[in-house]
């Protein structure tokens, strides 16, 4: 399509295509679903009454059952308490879309576990 060598490396491409490979449409769309439900979700505030550092993650319930756990309604609390903390505040559904591909396209995640594990990415600039 773009006429490159089969062997380079894509990251770069989607930057200036800005296109969201197959893992962050993923992790979009889960958290558009957390978005647009987060009064179906409870706040680690809302559950211990304290206020502290965590007051804007999402409280995952404890459950044993590893199927569950797999669930994609189980991983939309792991996937949005890894988001940084500045699209955490942004919780207007057109402003956290908007911010949220940004993000997504500056950091190119090939995969949900490379996402988990970036959780300290810089969060690109709001202008």
């Amino acid at each position: 399509m773009i006429g490159i060598d089969s062997r380079c490396s894509c990251k770069g491409l989607f930057k200036k295509l800005d296109i969201l490979p197959t893992p962050c449409e993923y992790v979009f769309s889960l958290l558009m679903f957390v978005i647009k439900n987060f009064g179906n979700f409870l706040t680690s505030t809302a559950v211990h009454g304290v206020n502290n550092r965590t007051k804007h993650q999402l409280h995952r319930p404890i459950v044993t059952l590893s199927c569950i756990q797999r669930s994609i309604f189980y991983s939309s609390f792991k996937i949005f308490n890894k988001l940084p903390h500045i699209l955490k505040l942004n919780n207007e559904t057109p402003r956290f879309m908007v911010a949220l591909r940004k993000y997504l396209i500056t950091h190119v995640f090939y995969s949900v576990d490379e996402f988990l594990s970036n959780s300290q990415a810089a969060v690109p600039s709001q202008h």
